[in-house]
């Protein structure tokens, strides 16, 4: 009898555990998604429509702050630089704003003469 309450409980536990974790990460997920769009609205304000800006939003966990990135391609940067202020000012306590600058194509000619050259 004991050996059957025993082997019930551990096939419940082995559907349960997984479901409770699964909504628990879906949960976070949902209030990640609802912190970029609420960036996303007050970078859209700010710049009068959509823009060049990417938005990357890493939910919080019990053990790290959320996390939400904004990059721009190369020659764009100013569109983060207009968008940063408000951001950070919609921000929920326990995210921090990163900003990641765009980065610039390199050129067949500089790659080539910096596989020729290691040493400069």
């Amino acid at each position: 009898m004991i050996e059957a309450i025993g082997a019930l409980v551990f096939l419940s536990a082995l559907v349960v555990v997984p479901l409770a974790w699964r909504e628990r990460r879906d949960r976070r997920a949902a209030r990640g998604l609802v912190v970029r769009a609420d960036v996303q609205a007050a970078m859209n304000r700010r710049l009068g429509g959509e823009s060049f800006v990417s938005v990357q939003v890493a939910p919080a966990t019990r053990w790290r702050a959320g996390r939400v990135e904004l990059s721009a391609p190369a020659g764009w940067e100013w569109l983060v630089d207009e968008v940063w202020r408000p951001v950070l000012e919609r921000l929920p306590e326990n995210y921090e704003l990163v900003v990641t600058p765009g980065r610039r194509p390199v050129s067949a000619g500089a790659a080539a003469a910096s596989a020729l050259n290691p040493a400069a």
